[in-house]
């Protein structure tokens, strides 16, 4: 699974770009074989995360027989919570996305969806390479997160300011922080310039190190790992567990959660959402969640 361009990522963040495309591959692919009821006339509409955009690329690739550079140029996503409102609103067929935040979660509520887990990642927290912190615990991390840790010489580091920031309401990654890291507590409330809109602003925020302190920040771990992989950022260990593909499936890194197919409950048997959503619960499906560099579920 190749990594994303630095450059086109960037540009994104800097563009506000509502709709993430996938940047196209300029090596030669084979054709790959299709899906039995599946073409490119009647693909389904597929909506999703930003860590999910290369399956989504993948998926289109394998159903219709499309080289992946011409999959990469046909597949967009747009983001976890406008992806869940979509499908709740009729302007999607099926998503492949990261759960939906809980103001999101509450204004679909009234329709019903099937559900199916494809994969599992990780909320991991990132610094500065140069850093000499390695591991924080669960714990330190709320502390830093409430407010109540405020300087790196607090958690073994050199004495700074901890720059935290955090992302917003609607995106997948602050659901996670939420639901695996506060729990039952709140956030403080973030300084201006610390809750950039996408996720890769946060990685370059986490990159730039001004000699007075050093930030901290939060994504998922195929996005930070797979797509990005910033030279200047380090994944910290969580109770002393690191974030990896091994630490991850075996669930052993403590901060996990699914990522999902959905589609609306009353898709018709022989649909092709239902179909590409069937498809995905095989074992080629889970071939292909792994092909693309992500942990399946179990």
């Amino acid at each position: 699974m190749k990594k994303w361009s630095l450059t086109v990522l960037l540009i994104l963040a800097l563009t506000g770009c509502t709709a993430v495309s996938a940047p196209v591959d300029s090596s030669p692919e084979p054709q790959t074989e299709g899906i039995a009821g599946l073409s490119a006339e009647n693909y389904p509409h597929v909506d999703g995360s930003t860590a999910t955009l290369p399956l989504i690329a993948g998926l289109y690739s394998r159903a219709t027989g499309t080289d992946r550079k011409t999959a990469e140029s046909l597949v967009s996503v747009s983001k976890t919570s406008s992806a869940w409102r979509s499908l709740y609103q009729h302007g999607c067929d099926l998503l492949i996305v990261y759960e939906a935040p809980e103001e999101i979660a509450q204004e679909i509520s009234r329709m019903d969806f099937e559900i199916q887990p494809l994969g599992l990642d990780a909320l991991v927290f990132l610094v500065n390479r140069g850093n000499p912190v390695d591991t924080l615990s669960q714990t330190q991390l709320q502390d830093i997160y409430a407010g109540e840790i405020t300087d790196w010489s607090e958690v073994g580091g050199e004495p700074g300011p901890i720059q935290a920031f955090q992302r917003n309401p609607q995106s997948g990654s602050q659901a996670l922080f939420l639901k695996l890291l506060m729990k039952d507590r709140d956030p403080m409330e973030p300084l201006k310039g610390l809750v950039p809109e996408e996720m890769q602003a946060l990685v370059e925020g986490v990159a730039e190190y001004d000699g007075e302190g050093a930030s901290l920040g939060y994504s998922v771990y195929y996005y930070a790992q797979e797509m990005v992989n910033h030279p200047d950022v380090k994944l910290l260990a969580v109770d002393g567990v690191a974030p990896n593909e091994e630490t991850i499936a075996q669930k052993q890194y403590p901060l996990i959660n699914n990522f999902y197919a959905v589609i609306r409950a009353d898709e018709e048997p022989d649909s092709p959402a239902r179909i590409l959503f069937n498809w995905l619960k095989s074992e080629e499906g889970r071939g292909l969640v792994k092909e693309e560099g992500y942990v399946p579920a179990n």
